[in-house]
């Protein structure tokens, strides 16, 4: 079976979709599976070098926000055909439509995993942008969707959430799941590196966040709890991984007036491999205080490292997590969340090892890449006819 998965970027700091084609490459090698991923890049990006990626076809730059790329429409015309079915990870952009266009002539199956993208999150936060994405959805994005093999989603609760944005919506749909490899270097559990590179969380009880700083993340109401746990307990410590502009670094690190606090609180920026894993391992508890999440792909890492997840009933996660008492559920405010951090506090040695331990067996039942990959593979060749 040869597949194409046709994304806009292929750049690690656009969030999980990327990250999800890698490790799905690593399943499809494993199965027998040819897949490449045609995206509208710069050949010269050095994401590119990733050995994770399987081969990229790169026809960028691509042009404005929409992506807007039309050498990526001439490369599907000409090469659509040698594959058996085309993957579209994300919506919103140019890639959608150049599938589409193409795929719809020359009767060539394709599925689009949304990624959350239809998240009703959106449609309060940015009415504006709604009403725009609206008119696009009448005129373009619905037909993209209705005329898809199926849309993919990454859980359950992503499929009640996306009928909630925009009408008309009648689609063919199927819930894949979505998942991770784990720490495939074990070594780096020992190796300190974390603690190394930043010497100021050595001995202390580190609170970790690890995505985008966006402001769907709600890393303000992270910060202003996390002023509240400071003054209870000076050992706790804040680290805040993913990369950042200097506008929004600004605007959340003002909301700390204290300097022992600002001393307490650590930006590491990306962190990628061992070192990435080493900051899982060196934490206590991961937290996540999003408004929006479609699925949380760093949810899925800190339980893979035996770590508790304080999250927001706005993962989309969250009940998964919740049946295992993997984690702490909360709302997406600051009295909310500051309960749920003073809830794990209160934790004896006994209960936090237990929490651990359901955290790992949620991760390993629902949330491994061998399961979702398998799902995704049978569903491909049976609505295909594929052996």
């Amino acid at each position: 079976m040869n597949i194409l998965h046709v994304i806009s970027t292929c750049n690690p700091i656009s969030g999980g979709p990327i990250e999800g084609v890698k490790l799905l490459y690593s399943y499809y090698k494993k199965r027998g599976i040819n897949a490449n991923i045609l995206c509208s890049d710069n050949k010269k990006a050095k994401w590119l070098k990733d050995k994770r990626l399987p081969k990229v076809f790169a026809t960028g730059p691509k042009l404005f926000n929409y992506g807007y790329n039309p050498k990526m429409l001439i490369w599907l015309r000409e090469n659509i055909k040698k594959y058996d079915l085309i993957i579209i990870d994300g919506i919103w952009e140019y890639h959608n439509y150049a599938v589409w266009k193409v795929a719809k002539n020359l009767n060539v199956p394709y599925y689009v995993y949304l990624h959350g993208m239809l998240g009703p999150w959106f449609k309060k936060k940015y009415p504006f942008k709604h009403i725009k994405k609206y008119i696009y959805w009448k005129l373009l994005q619905y037909k993209i969707l209705k005329n898809s093999k199926s849309i993919l989603y990454t859980c359950d609760e992503e499929r009640i959430l996306a009928k909630k944005s925009f009408t008309p919506f009648n689609c063919r749909e199927k819930v894949i799941g979505y998942g991770i490899a784990g720490d495939l270097n074990k070594k780096s559990i020992k190796q300190n590196l974390f603690n190394k590179k930043f010497p100021q969380t050595k001995n202390k009880r580190i609170i970790l966040f690890f995505g985008r700083i966006h402001e769907t993340k709600g890393i303000d109401i992270l910060i202003k709890c996390f002023i509240k746990i400071f003054a209870l307990n000076s050992k706790f410590h804040l680290v805040i991984v993913g990369p950042y502009t200097d506008k929004i670094f600004n605007k959340l690190n003002n909301l700390v007036v204290n300097s022992d606090i600002r001393k307490s609180i650590t930006w590491t920026g990306p962190l990628y491999e061992a070192l990435k894993w080493d900051a899982y391992n060196a934490a206590e508890i991961f937290c996540l205080p999003s408004h929006h999440e479609n699925f949380g792909i760093s949810v899925a890492e800190a339980m893979s490292c035996k770590k508790p997840v304080i999250i927001t009933n706005k993962v989309n996660i969250w009940k998964t997590i919740k049946n295992y008492s993997a984690g702490i559920i909360t709302n997406d405010n600051v009295n909310s969340f500051y309960y749920g951090l003073k809830t794990y506090m209160k934790l004896d040695k006994k209960e936090y090892k237990k929490l651990c331990n359901n955290a790992y067996t949620c991760y390993r039942n629902n949330f491994h890449i061998n399961q979702v990959a398998n799902n995704l593979i049978k569903y491909l060749k049976k609505s295909n006819n594929i052996n």
